[in-house]
């Protein structure tokens, strides 16, 4: 009897642990990208007000991120949604304090940035953090500004003090360094591209420099990673540092570009919306970095609000919540908006912009895709979009291009090889599909001799 359980104690054991392994497995599998972190918190800290503020601040340099040939584009959303002149006021000032920090650390080892009063005010911890999130929203430009500040109060006045991840001298290097990288996306925008080239350039370009960091939670296991300059100067970010490389760059090149926040597939994630044409669109550059192929993809480029709903969750303007709750009993892990626009047109979406539309299959659909054909082979590109109509079933434009007769796509290929040079000729048979039936596209990846 005692063996007949014992075997029995074994047989439960066993699958107990190989039903944990299994569900480890699978947790290793289904990890993807931004599922192991959360968006970085801003953190807050009392401090003595009576302490006398006899830091050695030095000045760093101001000038960050080069211009270009086109006009800079201002993105204050963060700014102008603050709702009083105090808040607006430690905004300003703390664009001028960001400059001043000290060299040695403090007894906690923070390199502290010049203390800032707001006279008349007691601002509350929660209107602290809202003008933290505030400015961090509208200057990607200032990697180096930690997310945490101390506060106190004499009398009516409230006292904020600020931290820098880097001493001032290392700011100095740091940014020398982001310049430089900057100044070398920018120079791959050329003078008299148009807003969608503008954008594309700039989205590829983060793209390449950059790839996504899993296992990241918080700033402790690197600051670099939440900031522009971890993304295109070191190469590794997660979802932040990718968002705000896009705003940096994009309104660099004239072009709008604000923060999302929210989430994807449940997990926070952080996005942006870009202005082309006066119209808004939403773009994920780190879902477009998901390739499994490691190439850059499009699925995500200029989406409209009802697209990007389809796995993404928008968090609520920061207005909505004040509106509705007491600053004081806001959870300081609240996530909000400052700025979200109604995205509603498909005109830059990058099937509609760059792809070939496709009603009927006869020999005038032949001829356009076989145009098509040469003209993104003649600068080898990898993808060939295609938007389909509603003339017949997805399955049957799929299959009559590429699975059944006539094979119509590969003869397509066939007609455009034969005016294209040896350089330039598409292999037929080294061809793959990224099929969206929801949406009606398609994208081709095509590979050349």
């Amino acid at each position: 009897m005692k063996k007949i359980v014992s075997n029995a104690l074994y047989i439960l054991f066993f699958g107990f642990a190989l039903t944990l392994v299994t569900a480890c497995i699978m947790l290793m599998i289904n990890i993807s990208k931004g599922n192991e972190r959360t968006v970085d918190q801003i953190e807050a800290v009392q401090i003595s007000a009576a302490a006398q503020d006899d830091a050695k601040y030095e000045p760093i340099r101001r000038e960050i991120a080069d211009s270009t040939d086109y006009s800079f584009a201002v993105v204050r959303s963060g700014y102008n949604a603050l709702e009083n002149d105090e808040k607006k006021h430690l905004y300003d000032s703390l664009l001028e304090s960001i400059y001043s920090v000290t060299n040695e650390a403090d007894e906690n080892g923070r390199y502290r940035i010049s203390r800032i009063n707001v006279d008349g005010k007691k601002l509350s911890e929660f209107d602290i953090r809202e003008v933290v999130s505030a400015f961090i929203n509208d200057n990607p430009e200032y990697f180096w500004i930690e997310n945490l500040f101390g506060y106190a109060y004499v009398g009516d006045n409230t006292i904020v003090e600020f931290y820098s991840v880097l001493s001032a001298d290392e700011c100095g290097r740091y940014i020398e360094n982001f310049n430089k990288r900057v100044k070398e996306i920018l120079s791959g925008v050329k003078k008299g591209m148009g807003e969608y080239q503008r954008e594309k350039a700039i989205h590829d370009a983060v793209l390449d420099v950059c790839e996504y960091k899993s296992g990241v939670k918080t700033s402790a296991d690197g600051w670099q990673y939440f900031t522009a300059y971890g993304a295109l100067c070191e190469g590794e970010a997660v979802c932040e540092g990718y968002a705000k490389s896009m705003q940096l760059l994009l309104s660099r090149v004239g072009i709008s570009c604000g923060m999302i926040r929210g989430e994807a597939d449940g997990i926070p994630h952080l996005w942006n919306v870009v202005q082309l044409g006066g119209e808004w669109y939403h773009l994920d550059p780190t879902w477009d970095d998901s390739n499994s192929e490691g190439r850059i993809s499009y699925e995500y480029f200029n989406l409209t609000t009802e697209d990007i709903s389809k796995n993404h969750v928008i968090s609520e303007n920061i207005s909505t919540i004040i509106e509705t709750e007491n600053s004081e009993e806001i959870d300081s892990a609240a996530k909000y908006n400052f700025f979200v626009p109604m995205c509603t047109k498909k005109n830059m979406n990058y099937y509609y912009a760059e792809g070939i539309y496709i009603q009927t299959l006869d020999s005038k659909t032949e001829k356009a895709i076989i145009d098509a054909l040469v003209e993104r082979a003649k600068n080898k590109e990898i993808y060939f979009p295609v938007r389909f109509g509603n003339e017949m079933s997805y399955s049957d434009y799929i299959n009559r291009l590429f699975y059944k007769s006539p094979y119509q796509f590969y003869r397509c290929i066939e007609e455009a090889n034969k005016k294209l040079d040896s350089s330039h000729k598409i292999r037929e048979r080294s061809i793959s599909l990224l099929k969206h039936e929801k949406d009606l596209t398609l994208r081709v990846r095509l590979s050349y001799d």
